[in-house]
């Protein structure tokens, strides 16, 4: 989980349509806040990913569930009003269900920062504040089988890229002349591995993270750094994934 940044509410959405499908769930509990302007705008302001756990929700629309942070059966009022909706995967919106996030504390990732609320150990989530604790044990965000076992797979995976990445660089630092090719090939692999790290990619939070406190990573950067080679893009990057990293807990 990453703070979005939504976008502004879609202006098709006018106060008198939200009159009159407020008016409509009521009497008629129709599912009013499905309308495609509706989930175009929300996907677009999680990046195509459920702002809860993160996984991609934009393979098709139908993918994607729009969740009420403050719940639409308790406060009717709310059922299409633009901050309080968000995008969901159908487990994170079934999990959160009518969860009471007006009277006990839940992270809203729109408006709030969810490493003000939680930090990572290894492959799970662990609570700083109530918002944490609750938000971590209503959506299941440990769940073994359907998150962290995936979660474990993504890390393992980006450590084994990591030592070879840190290879490279000592490779090509050990030759007395190294060739433009060889210098090209190794800021394309920082590149495209810090990029698995930026708000856009699937599961940014825990890949910026394991990245960030990854010794071996660490030492490739300061190595590359040494030999002048470390760019403004790579430091940009680097400095996004620092924005989103969760603190790491050993």
């Amino acid at each position: 989980m990453i703070k979005i940044s939504k976008i502004q509410c879609p202006s098709q959405l006018t106060d008198s349509l939200k009159n009159q499908l407020t008016a409509q769930y009521i009497s008629r509990k129709d599912r009013v806040w499905n309308k495609p302007f509706i989930k175009l705008a929300l996907l677009e302001s999680s990046n195509g990913k459920c702002a809860y756990c993160e996984c991609r929700v934009d393979i098709e629309a139908s993918y994607m569930e729009v969740d009420h942070y403050y719940d639409k059966n308790t406060n009717p009022q709310l059922v299409v009003q633009w901050d309080n909706l968000l995008p969901s995967c159908k487990r994170c919106n079934g999990n959160k269900s009518n969860f009471d996030t007006k009277n006990r504390p839940f992270i809203n990732p729109a408006t709030m920062n969810p490493k003000d609320h939680m930090c990572m150990r290894i492959y799970r989530f662990t609570s700083k504040t109530n918002e944490g604790k609750n938000t971590i044990e209503v959506l299941r965000l440990n769940d073994t089988q359907r998150i962290v076992m995936p979660r474990a797979m993504i890390i393992e995976a980006l450590n084994d890229q990591v030592e070879e990445l840190k290879k490279s660089v000592e490779n090509f630092r050990s030759r007395k002349s190294a060739e433009i090719s060889d210098r090209n090939k190794i800021n394309d692999f920082f590149y495209n591995l810090m990029s698995e790290g930026l708000p856009e990619s699937q599961y940014a939070g825990t890949v910026a993270t394991h990245l960030i406190n990854n010794p071996s990573f660490d030492e490739a950067v300061n190595l590359w750094r040494i030999e002048g080679q470390w760019s403004r893009e790579n430091e940009s990057i680097y400095s996004q994934m620092g924005s989103i990293a969760f603190e790491l807990k050993v």
